[in-house]
């Protein structure tokens, strides 16, 4: 005997299908999110490697990384000047790089993680 209503089921694929639309599937993670899930890994410790937060978190920064690599030969092709001048085999650490996003202010937090990236990389290589 079930207590659920027979409509349930639809009902609940519905809402899903609702919701799944309200956020797209390539919505960028902002810096304020990467940072707050990066933290509580740190914490973790080496336990931190079986998490499933990791490979997210992975793919986040992958992802923002190819896109500011987009944006730059973009930049380039239409005769702009480059947001930052990132010597040439020069890279910058995770942790530089989390450290660095942590210093953003708040704002600029709330912005997608490829924009908190180049704020960071036009601060530690600028094109003066």
């Amino acid at each position: 005997m079930s207590y659920l209503p027979k409509s349930f089921p639809v009902a609940l694929i519905a809402a899903v299908t609702i919701v799944a639309a309200a956020v797209p599937a390539n919505a960028a993670m902002t810096v304020q999110t990467f940072l707050a899930r990066a933290n509580a890994l740190r914490d973790q410790g080496p336990m931190a490697l079986m998490s499933p937060d990791l490979p997210v978190l992975k793919a986040e920064a992958k992802a923002a990384t190819t896109q500011l690599k987009a944006d730059r030969a973009a930049r380039a092709a239409a005769g702009k000047p480059p947001i930052a001048c990132v010597p040439e085999g020069e890279s910058v650490g995770i942790m530089d790089m989390l450290d660095g996003l942590s210093q953003l202010p708040a704002a600029d937090q709330k912005r997608p993680l490829k924009d908190g990236y180049a704020r960071v990389l036009a601060k530690r290589f600028p094109c003066n």
